[in-house]
């Protein structure tokens, strides 16, 4: 999809430092920034909810549909980052 931004004259050029510099577009360098900004805020939720799972699995001695749910989603969010074991 494409969108349209301003960004400032400086931005841009360090932009395009980076992007020859890593063999890859400025469109990319953008697309991995926005992205790097979503999972740096979703990791704190997602830690948040995973204490809440484990707490009501731990206080109920068993696993929930909604407990289950967010293990599932935390799963999900921890192959994101480091990849499949």
């Amino acid at each position: 999809m494409k969108i349209n931004i301003s960004v400032n004259d400086e931005l841009v050029k360090r932009v395009d430092e980076y992007a020859e510099r890593n063999y890859t577009n400025r469109s990319a360098v953008f697309a991995q920034g926005a992205n790097a900004i979503l999972l740096q805020d979703l990791i704190p939720y997602q830690l948040g909810q995973i204490a809440v799972a484990f707490k009501r699995i731990a206080d109920n001695n068993a696993i929930d549909e909604e407990s289950k749910k967010q293990l599932e989603e935390f799963s999900k969010l921890a192959e994101l980052l480091g990849g499949k074991r």
